[in-house]
């Protein structure tokens, strides 16, 4: 955006494609946009799913209706930096543990339904990208700076707002409609499969019996097979999500299922929440005041978990 908004004198000591850095900004926005939401404190790891597949399909559609130079190589990277890893399994078992994921997956790879679509370049605001100074936005590295265990400092992050990561708390992600799920003919993975076999890679990693993991995996066929629902009993539906914490209290196989879905629609989405966490838990509790009284240690744990 700096280049753009002072090409004209930029151009007056150098040559400068403009046409070309304009096309890598659509692009960029469209990366950002991925960023900004996946290093949001409110986004959920089963919505990722939705957002990789609409940042795939945005850069496709500006590789194939703009002739972005950029955009099909960058799609193609991100898809087999995502979905089409050794890790993509996840993203799509995150997605399919939740209401919408398991209809979705049933429509779509199990009747081969054409799910109603929208553009998936409409999620992505690539006309309207905010400039920032990027000398501005450059943190000092005091500012970053992680408070120390044992110290009695406290420093806090100062973060402009268009700088990539967010270390404060962010606004709401906007929600996505599963009529903004689309699915493109460039993605042949079949992503219930990658979804079943990272599940199955999970429980070998549990070291669950041979026969158990044959059973679950059963289960989880139809649990997206079937075109009834059969945890729709089991719907929280002010949040629209399934009680899975209830469903792991139950006997037999049922509750290894639904305890490696909680683990799974738990889990952050990157590492940046963590890292937030990690300094909350760190200016709250270090070993100054671990010196304190029993009551106000107990006060603080409290405090701790509901951060």
């Amino acid at each position: 955006m700096f280049i753009i908004k002072y090409q004209n004198k930029i151009s007056r000591y150098t040559r400068i494609d403009i046409e070309n850095i304009k096309f890598l900004r659509d692009c960029l926005a469209i990366l950002k946009k991925l960023i900004s939401t996946f290093e949001s404190d409110k986004t959920k790891i089963s919505d990722c799913y939705v957002w990789l597949c609409k940042g795939i399909e945005a850069l496709q559609y500006l590789s194939s209706s703009n002739n972005n130079p950029f955009a099909g190589i960058l799609s193609r990277s991100l898809l087999n930096y995502t979905l089409g890893s050794d890790f993509g399994g996840l993203w799509c078992l995150a997605f399919a543990f939740t209401p919408k994921g398991r209809y979705y997956f049933n429509q779509k790879f199990v009747h081969g339904a054409q799910i109603n679509e929208s553009p998936a370049i409409n999620s992505f605001d690539i006309t309207n990208v905010t400039f920032v100074n990027p000398v501005e936005d450059i943190q000092s590295i005091y500012m970053d700076s992680i408070f120390e265990e044992g110290s009695t400092e406290v420093s806090l992050d100062m973060v402009e707002e268009g700088s990539i990561r967010q270390v404060t708390a962010t606004i709401d992600p906007p929600m996505l409609d599963l009529a903004d799920v689309t699915s493109s003919s460039n993605q042949p993975v079949n992503h219930f499969v990658a979804a079943r076999q990272y599940l199955k890679s999970i429980l070998e990693q549990f070291r669950i019996p041979g026969q158990t993991i044959t059973d679950i995996i059963t289960l989880f066929n139809t649990y997206i097979n079937s075109d009834n629902d059969i945890f729709s009993d089991d719907m929280i539906q002010e949040r629209q999500e399934y009680g899975w914490e209830e469903i792991s209290h139950r006997d037999g196989n049922v509750s290894i299922f639904a305890d490696i879905a909680l683990r799974v629609i738990s889990a952050s989405p990157s590492e940046a929440t963590c890292e937030r966490t990690i300094k909350d838990q760190r200016l709250i509790l270090n070993l100054k005041r671990l010196r304190s009284h029993k009551i106000l240690l107990d006060s603080r744990e409290i405090l701790m978990a509901t951060k």
